[in-house]
């Protein structure tokens, strides 16, 4: 860990996450993954994606390119990433 005087940076790897709440359980983003990593699971009456291995991603954003609502968080400041405009 580093600090920049004013507290604690963390500097552990970007891992990407789903926001279960955004998803629509489309699966595009299970088909974009070029390392299979992405699944869907069903909670409930509901289908979400669930990342099997986040530590495995290798950040290359297809899965992000490929979610229509934008449920992909794949950068460290927690912003989300994907297609907003579908």
């Amino acid at each position: 860990m580093e600090t920049d005087g004013a507290g604690v940076i963390d500097t552990s790897p970007a891992m990407p996450t789903i926001d279960v709440q955004l998803c629509s359980g489309c699966g595009r983003c299970v088909a974009a993954c070029p390392l299979h990593l992405i699944t869907l699971e069903v909670s409930g009456f509901r289908k979400n994606a669930v990342i099997k291995s986040p530590e495995k991603c290798t950040l290359c954003r297809q899965c992000a390119d490929a979610c229509p609502v934008a449920a992909i968080i794949l950068n460290m400041t927690g912003e989300r990433e994907g297609n907003t405009t579908a």
